[in-house]
Order: structure tokens, then C-alpha cells, then sequence
């Protein structure tokens, strides 16, 4: 009876999972073809892991719509409900609705970005940028290290015309990694555009020094890339005499090595610029940031259940209720799992005219793969393109 509270995923969810990872894209749409398809604690990760697979197998506006409910429903649960709170003091947290990392809350929005981008609705990209950045807020030590997101945030504020608020990005952005070398360009012209002729010194010095000669390029191609498989989690427990157990749920690695991809290209205007994330990194993050909430809420609910077996009169009895306790204690391993390891935007500056692009990662699963033609008109300044975020291992 206490194999329901399992931490173990649905079996809708874990075909997916598997279809996605064997290549299989619309097998593993098919797997969760309705929310009714998983219970319903488990609703955000039906959408949130369609979603990813829509947006994979190129359904971009599919994927939109999944991961609008993601947003939407994640936006409901801010409701507690007293009656499941309760039931998890003496269970486990598993039989609680799935509520989402704060890093993994703030992905939804970076794929809707990039989802938004792809159709060619920059306006709704810039919506769901603000409320990233709400997320950011609310959680920042959670989300600093989200290079990925928050490049993305600043290239929509900037192509919407916002440059105020791009600056801030791509200035905060800077501000988060140890080189801001890949943004200097974009803070020197933005700088410039807002007469912060002090700044535009300061970031000038973080250019190549072959730099300062060119002239613009003709547009700018935006390349969305991702790279092996984000971690899971996994149980840890903690066992004392006579029957206390401590359980939590902690991140393993799945892919063990970045691979910085290669975009050749002839001819640029500049160096080809890449900002990535670290997601396994976000999300440990994440999880560390709740780590206080979840042993305090961990140690009230060994201590609940110490004193309901405390009152049994019966030694047999407490017995079989300390053996049901210990059982049913088990870590909420609930997670996105077909998040990729890494995820990199890359800008590459091009003239007007045709171009034909191949992209790799080094080592063993990076390719090369061919990108469609890219057609550049004068005047154009950005082109968008996702590539299939294929470069996953074997699991290990």
C-alpha cells in the first residue's frame, strides 16, 4: 500500500522520457497526448516535459501553447492546499502537487521566449521576459547563474526597442560572469545609443583588439543551442535507531563534459559571441536555496511521526506503525528531466547575401550538422534559428 507515494515518475511521463532520449519526438508527444494522462500532482511536469518535446521536434507554436499552461497553472499554485500539506506531515511530499524549481519556473519562460522568437512574435517574447525577470527577482540566488535566460531577456528588450531595459540585462548579465568579453559589443553600442560615453570606454576595453575597426554587420543570426541531458534527482537518506529515517533528494550528474560549439561561417563581421548555461548548476542552485525549508519541514515530519508511534499502546503494534512510517518516508524526486545539460546562445554577425552554416560541439556526439540556408537582406537585423537540441549521450 505504500508503493503509491513512490517517488518514482507515471508511466506516461517515463515513456516519454524514453521516446525523447531514443529520438523517438512524436512517440513521445503521443505519451502525453492529455493532462489526464498523469495525476493530477503531477500536471506541471506533463506540461512542462511536452512542451520541450514540442519544441524539439520543431511544433514550436504546440509548444507555446503547452508551456502557456505550465505559466498558467504555475501561477495558481501560489494556493497552498491545507488538507495536502497536512496529509505529507506523516507521508511524503511525493503525494504533493508538483510545484516546479524556481530555476525550472523561470526555463518555462525562457522556452516560451525562444518559442516566441522562432514564430516571429517578438512582442510576446518581450511579455514573457518581464516575467522571467519577475522570477529572477523573486529568486536570485536561485537563478544567478542562468547566463542563458538572462542574454535572452536583453535580446528581447533590445529588438523590441527597449534599450534601457537592455542595457540593465546585458550590464547585470556582465556583471554575473567572470568575462564580460561576449557582451562588450552589444554594451558599447547600447552605450553609445544612450550617450554613456563613460561606459562605452569601460566596455570597449573587454573587446578583441581587432575590434574597433569594423563596421556593423548586416544582421545578426541568433542560434539557440542545446547539449546533453540535465541532471535528476535522486534519493539520500539518513537512518537512526530505532526507526527514524531522513530522507532527501539530491542532483545526479548525466552528462559529464561540455563540448563549446562551433558555428563555421564565411564571411562574419566580428567573432561569433556564445553565452551558456550551466543548467545542472541552476538547478542544484535551486534546490540549495529551498534546503532550509526542506530539513526544517524533514525534521517536523520525523518528529510527527516519533510522537503518533510514541502513543500506540500495543508493542506489535507501534511496531508495524514505526515499520509503515519508515517506508513510506521517501524524497520527492520529482523532476524536468528532459531539460538539456547545457544551453547556449550564440550571435553571429553576417553581411547581406546567402550563407551556408554548419554547427558541431567538440567530441564525441557533436555533429557536424548542416543549418538550413540563411538568406540576409538589407536592413534585417536579426534571424532566429533553434537547433535540435540533440547532442545527448548515452545515459550512464
Amino acid at each position: 500500500m505504500f508503493l503509491v507515494f513512490s517517488g518514482c515518475a507515471s508511466a506516461p511521463l517515463k515513456q516519454a522520457r524514453s521516446d525523447f532520449y531514443g529520438g523517438r519526438l512524436d512517440q513521445a508527444a503521443d505519451a502525453l497526448s492529455e493532462p489526464t494522462d498523469v495525476a493530477n500532482r503531477d500536471r506541471l511536469l506533463f506540461y512542462m516535459e511536452k512542451g520541450v518535446i514540442q519544441h524539439h521536434a520543431g511544433d514550436y507554436k504546440e509548444s507555446i501553447d503547452t508551456l502557456l499552461e505550465a505559466s498558467s497553472m504555475i501561477r495558481q499554485q501560489d494556493y497552498i492546499s491545507a488538507r495536502e500539506q497536512a496529509g505529507s506531515m506523516v507521508t511524503t511530499e511525493r503525494i504533493t502537487e508538483y510545484k516546479g524549481e524556481y530555476a525550472e519556473r523561470l526555463l518555462v519562460h525562457t522556452y516560451l521566449m525562444m518559442g516566441f522568437l522562432l514564430t516571429g512574435r517578438p512582442d510576446s517574447a518581450l511579455v514573457e521576459a518581464k516575467q522571467a525577470l519577475e522570477v529572477m527577482d523573486a529568486f536570485p540566488e536561485a537563478t544567478a547563474r542562468d547566463h542563458f535566460t538572462r542574454a535572452l531577456i536583453a535580446h528581447c528588450f533590445e529588438i523590441n526597442g527597449e534599450i534601457n531595459g537592455a542595457y540593465i540585462e546585458y550590464k547585470n548579465l556582465a556583471g554575473q560572469m567572470n568575462d564580460p568579453a561576449p557582451v562588450a559589443d552589444k554594451l558599447v553600442a547600447i552605450a553609445g545609443r544612450l550617450g554613456f560615453s563613460d561606459d562605452v570606454e569601460k566596455w570597449r576595453k573587454h573587446l578583441p583588439d581587432d575590434a574597433a575597426g569594423e563596421r556593423p554587420a548586416d544582421a545578426e543570426l541568433i542560434l539557440f543551442v542545446g547539449q546533453g541531458r540535465a541532471p535528476v534527482k535522486i534519493p539520500r537518506n539518513i537512518v537512526l535507531p530505532p526507526s527514524i529515517r531522513f530522507s532527501f533528494a539530491t542532483y545526479r550528474e548525466r552528462t559529464r563534459s561540455f563540448y563549446a560549439p562551433r558555428v563555421n561561417a564565411a564571411p562574419t563581421f566580428g567573432p561569433i559571441q556564445m553565452v551558456t548555461t550551466d543548467v545542472g548548476r541552476v538547478l542544484k542552485d535551486s534546490l540549495n536555496t529551498r534546503l532550509t525549508r526542506i530539513l526544517t519541514k524533514e525534521t517536523a515530519r520525523v518528529a510527527t511521526k516519533e510522537v503518533l508511534a510514541q502513543q500506540v499502546n500495543d508493542p506489535l503494534l507501534e511496531l508495524l506503525v514505526r515499520v509503515a512510517f519508515f517506508l513510506m518516508e521517501e524524497p520527492d524526486t520529482r523532476a524536468w528531466e528532459t531539460l538539456p545539460a547545457y544551453m547556449t546562445l550564440i550571435r553571429v554577425p553576417l553581411s547581406v547575401g546567402d550563407h551556408e552554416l554548419t554547427l558541431r560541439a567538440s567530441g564525441e556526439y557533436g555533429g557536424p550538422f548542416r543549418l538550413p540556408p540563411v538568406t540576409v537582406s538589407p536592413n534585417r537585423r536579426f534571424y532566429h534559428y533553434s537547433t535540435r537540441t540533440g547532442f545527448a549521450p548515452p545515459e550512464e
